[in-house]
């Protein structure tokens, strides 16, 4: 029986044998490597954990009404020394957070006042140089303060004290999914842009194809989460409203606020 079956002997080809060597064309890498950059410096910025409220620091509803108070009594003061009085206590303020939070917020804080001297420059020259020296310290006042309560109290608790000043929670709803959708999209565009990078193999001449896909990519999946995340609030019978099972109670950190908050509200009515 094995004498009926034939064994024909089968030869690989020559091309099969030969090393193949491919050396791709060298192609440069800097489109994606800032897009990542870029999208994770501002995802270092968002960051909704907990833990960011000190250890003495108020409730976070007073937070936000001292911040607002002190901002419109530097724009609303005609004295200057009142207006270089709340950049000394903002430095000061400034100086209680650690290394890299003072890095964060001053990062925002010279962006501004960049521009302001940019745009009040032509004053110098024109014979009004105290309008620059005004207008930038009460820029740098305003928006390091904004940063001092952006690094100093989780957005969770922020969204949430804004109920306490009957804030309506239609816009409160929509600024809290908005800056938790940055993040998560955010984090989509970077896993999307690292898959680039490792799939990308030689020159790519047409890198706007990639960033159109990116974004598109990004697009159909938020709006796939906006559906899932509409069924789920619809599934747990969300209405719109937020409510708060802590009531406020003032602690004897709040206390110690509320005295310089007074004092400083004399201090602005001594000195206009």
């Amino acid at each position: 029986m094995m004498d009926n079956y034939r064994t024909e002997k089968t030869e690989i080809p020559d091309w099969m044998c030969r090393q193949e060597e491919y050396n791709p064309s060298a192609d440069k890498e800097a489109f994606l490597t800032r897009s990542t950059k870029s999208v994770l410096s501002v995802l270092a910025r968002l960051r909704f954990d907990e833990g960011k409220d000190g250890r003495f620091s108020a409730t976070p509803s007073l937070k936000l009404f001292y911040t607002v108070l002190y901002i419109i009594l530097t724009a609303c003061s005609g004295n200057y020394l009142f207006v270089l009085i709340m950049c000394v206590a903002v430095t000061v303020r400034l100086a209680f957070f650690s290394a890299s939070a003072i890095r964060q917020i001053l990062s925002g804080t010279a962006g501004s006042v960049m521009i302001s001297i940019f745009l009040l420059l032509p004053a110098v020259f024109m014979g009004n140089p105290q309008t620059l020296a005004n207008i930038t310290a009460r820029v740098y006042v305003s928006v390091t303060l904004v940063g001092i309560l952006s690094a100093g109290t989780s957005w969770n608790k922020l969204t949430a004290g804004m109920r306490t000043f009957h804030v309506p929670s239609l816009f409160i709803f929509t600024l809290d999914i908005t800056l938790k959708y940055i993040s998560v999209l955010g984090e989509i565009c970077v896993e999307i842009l690292r898959s680039v990078s490792l799939r990308s193999v030689g020159k790519n001449p047409d890198k706007a194809k990639s960033f159109s896909g990116i974004l598109g990519i990004t697009f159909l999946k938020s709006s796939e989460m906006a559906e899932e995340m509409y069924a789920s609030m619809c599934c747990r019978g969300f209405t719109g409203e937020y409510q708060s099972k802590q009531k406020y109670r003032v602690c004897p950190y709040d206390i110690v606020h509320i005295l310089i908050m007074a004092g400083c509200v004399a201090l602005f009515i001594h000195l206009n």
